[in-house]
C-alpha cells in the first residue's frame, strides 16, 4: 500500500523553558521550572542519544544573535560552565527561558511538513505520549528541559528533537541555524527515518502473520479449502480489503472465491480483462485505476486500483481498493509469496487426484488380473497386507489382512524388493522362489509397483508372472 514516507502525526510540546511571554502566547501552562523551582531531578541534564549538546557536544558557545564566540557567552545566553549569566537565566546546565515563539514554530512546521502538527505544555505531554505514542512520528520539544526530556524520551522509540534556538539537538549531536529551516529538516529527517523503520515492522509482521497461513494452505485436501484459507490470508494477514481468486476451467476464468462487495464477479473468456491479460503473461502488475484501463471489465465502480498476479498457470490472485494508486511493489512481492503457496497446494493436489484416479484404474483391474497380486501399505513403519486377489489365494493361500507382510513373503529378498520399492518410490522386479499350493517350488518374476501419494512412500502393488512366462492355471 503507497503511503506518503514524510507523513504522519508531530508532537509539540512547549516545555518551562519556554519564557512566559511566548507561553501564554501560545496557550500554554507549565509547571514552574524557572530559578528558584525545586529542580531536584535536574542533576543530569539529558538529551537522547547524549548529553546537554550546548555544553556536551562541543558545539561553541552561541550568543543570543545566532553567532558563536570562542572567548565566551554572548550577552543573554549561558556559558559552557553552567554557572549563571548576566541576567541569572541558567542554572545547573538549564535555561530558564528559551527565546522560541511556539505559534511561530509551530505555524512553520505545519506549513512546510504534510503532518498532523498537535501541541500540547509539559504538563500534558508525557500523558499525551504514553496514550498515543504509536500514533507519533517524531516528538519536538522546544526549550531545554532536561526532566521534561528525561520523561519523554526514557524508553521510548520515537525520534526526540529538541529545538533551543539557534541549537537543535537531536540524538546525534548539534547544529546552529538563525531560523527554523533546520528544524524543519530535522524533523523532516526523523519522520522519514520513523515511518522507514515502521514500515519495516509492518513488512516483518505480515511477513510473519503470512508464513502462519504456508502450512494450512499447502496442508488442505481440496481446492475449495485451498482457495478459502488464501482468501482468509489474504484479509486477515496481508491486510487487504477486497480480494478474488479466479480458476481457469477450459477457455473460461471463472472466480471461486472471493471478498467483494456486490455484485459478484462473472466469469470471463480466459483472455480478457486484466486477469487474461495476467495470466497470459505470466507476471504479476499493478493497475492504478482499473475505471479507466482499456481491458478492465470494471463490475464494481467504487474499486479502482487493482493488483493482480498468477497463480502458476491454474489461475490468478487479485487485490482491489477503492482507493486509486493503493497498491506499491512490496504489496505485490507479498501477494506473489501468498500465490506461490496457492499454487504448490494446488498442484499437489491436481497430482493426487490424477494418481488417485491412475490407483482406483489399477485397483479395478486387480481382481480380474489372472496373475497373483498383493495389496500392500506401510503403517508406522510396518508393511502390512492390505488384500489379494484370487489368483495369488489360489497359488500361494489366502494371508490374514491387516498383518505384517513378513507372514506372506518366503525369503528375505523377496521382503526387501517391497522395502526397497516403498523406500525409493520407484518400480523394482527380481526373480523370486515360492512355494505353490501344492507345495512345489517355482521361479516367479516379481514387479512391485508403488503407488503411493506425492511425497509418500507407503503403497505398492505386488505382481508375480511365472519365470517362464506362462499364466498358471486358477484353482477351482
Amino acid at each position: 500500500m503507497t503511503r506518503e514516507h514524510a507523513g504522519g502525526r508531530v508532537l509539540v510540546v512547549v516545555s518551562s523553558a519556554v519564557s512566559e511571554d511566548d507561553r501564554g502566547a501560545a496557550g500554554g501552562s507549565d509547571t514552574d521550572r524557572r530559578p528558584g523551582a525545586d529542580r531536584s531531578d535536574d542533576e543530569d541534564t539529558f538529551y537522547r542519544g547524549g548529553g546537554d549538546t550546548k555544553s556536551e557536544t562541543g558545539a561553541s558557545p552561541v550568543g543570543s544573535d545566532g553567532r558563536t564566540d570562542a572567548t565566551g557567552p554572548s550577552t543573554g545566553r549561558p556559558d559552557s560552565t553552567g554557572s549563571p549569566n548576566a541576567d541569572g537565566g541558567k542554572e545547573d546546565g538549564y535555561d530558564a527561558d528559551c527565546d522560541c515563539n511556539p505559534e511561530e514554530v509551530i505555524a512553520e512546521l505545519d506549513r512546510r511538513l504534510p503532518a498532523d502538527v498537535v501541541s500540547r505544555c509539559s504538563a500534558t505531554a508525557v500523558e499525551y505520549v504514553e496514550e498515543l505514542g504509536p500514533t507519533l512520528d517524531c516528538v519536538v520539544i522546544l526549550g531545554a528541559d532536561p526532566p521534561l526530556i528525561r520523561k519523554l524520551a526514557a524508553g521510548k522509540s520515537i525520534p526526540t528533537v529538541v529545538y533551543d534556538p539557534p541549537v537543535v539537538s537531536v540524538v546525534d549531536g548539534a547544529l546552529t541555524d538563525e531560523n527554523h529551516g533546520e528544524l524543519i529538516e530535522r524533523v523532516r529527517g526523523e519522520v522519514w527515518s520513523d515511518r522507514s523503520k515502521s514500515e519495516l515492522r509492518e513488512s516483518n509482521a505480515r511477513l510473519t502473520a503470512l508464513s502462519l497461513y504456508a502450512e494450512d494452505i499447502t496442508a488442505c485436501e481440496t481446492i475449495e479449502a485451498v482457495l478459502d484459507r488464501t482468501i482468509e490470508a489474504a484479509v486477515e494477514a496481508l491486510a487487504f480489503d477486497h480480494s478474488i481468486v479466479f480458476l481457469t476451467e477450459g477457455d473460461r476464468l471463472v472466480p471461486r472465491a472471493s471478498v467483494l462487495p456486490e455484485p459478484e464477479a462473472s466469469p470471463s473468456n480466459i483472455e480478457d480483462g486484466i486477469a487474461g491479460r495476467t495470466l497470459a503473461a505470466g507476471e504479476s502488475e499493478i493497475v492504478d485505476d482499473m475505471q479507466t484501463d482499456p481491458d478492465a471489465i470494471p463490475e464494481h465502480d467504487g474499486l479502482h486500483a487493482v493488483l493482480s498476479v498468477p497463480i502458476g498457470t491454474q489461475g490468478v490472485i487479485q487485490m482491489a481498493s477503492k482507493e486509486c494508486g493503493a497498491f506499491d511493489e512490496r504489496d505485490k512481492e507479498f501477494v506473489e509469496i501468498l500465490a506461490g503457496y496457492t499454487r504448490e497446494a494446488l498442484e499437489r493436489i491436481e497430482r493426487e487426484v490424477t494418481l488417485r484416479t491412475e490407483r482406483d484404474r489399477l485397483h479395478a483391474f486387480f481382481g480380474d488380473l489372472p496373475v497373483p497380486a498383493i495389496y500392500v501399505k506401510c503403517r508406522d513403519g510396518v508393511v502390512q497386507i492390505e488384500e489379494v486377489n484370487c489368483a495369488y489365494a489360489s497359488q500361494f493361500g489366502e494371508p490374514e489382512t491387516g498383518k505384517s507382510l513378513l507372514n506372506a513373503v518366503q525369503s528375505d529378498t523377496e521382503f526387501e524388493q517391497y522395502q526397497t520399492a516403498l523406500r525409493t518410490g520407484d518400480v523394482t522386479t527380481d526373480t523370486v522362489e515360492r512355494s505353490v499350493e501344492d507345495g512345489a517350488p517355482r521361479t516367479f518374476s516379481l514387479s512391485v509397483i508403488p503407488v503411493s501419494p506425492p511425497g509418500t512412500n507407503e503403497c505398492s502393488y505386488g505382481i508375480y508372472v511365472g519365470a517362464d512366462g506362462e499364466i498358471p492355471m486358477l484353482g477351482p
